[in-house]
């Protein structure tokens, strides 16, 4: 546990750093105004600017309270709207699965359906067909009533 609290503080302590830092900057540093921009160095024509912060230091501390507050309430948001997508991908995901599984039975049904006609439909057509026999064709001399052929000779 210490060892993911050790980078946590250490970050916050720079982030600290860096604040004081740029707000001690921001009081010794004068900003000039010229024209239409702003700038920490002096310009032609340009106008000081007095940006000093009118409120007390407990008021600063409440503004800072109340940020910190704000940005840990939109970080919860963000996690549990992070949380509700992944779940509803997932119930979207089960909701396909489940739609794919149903159309790939039903396309089994119709296959089977159709070759059952197509098997009924066979029968019905050899039913309607005269049956396929052989003639068998006789010799003369096993006919009654016929004569032997005379023999052939070159």
């Amino acid at each position: 546990m210490r060892r993911h609290l050790c980078p946590l503080l250490l970050a916050s302590i720079a982030a600290l750093c860096v604040v004081a830092q740029s707000a001690a900057q921001a009081q010794s540093a004068p900003v000039w105004r010229c024209g239409t921009t702003y700038s920490h160095q002096p310009c032609a024509q340009g106008q000081p600017l007095a940006l000093q912060d009118a409120r007390t230091p407990e008021q600063q501390g409440q503004a800072r309270t109340q940020a910190e507050q704000t940005r840990a309430f939109a970080d919860a948001l963000h996690r549990e709207n992070a949380a509700r997508e992944a779940q509803q991908r997932k119930e979207e995901m089960a909701r396909q699965k489940s739609f794919l599984k149903e159309q790939a039975a039903l396309q089994r049904a119709q296959r089977k359906a159709q070759a059952s006609r197509d098997k009924a439909a066979r029968q019905m057509q050899n039913r309607h067909r005269p049956a396929q026999t052989r003639r068998v064709v006789k010799p003369p001399s096993a006919q009654p009533g016929a004569t032997a052929p005379a023999a052939i000779s070159r």
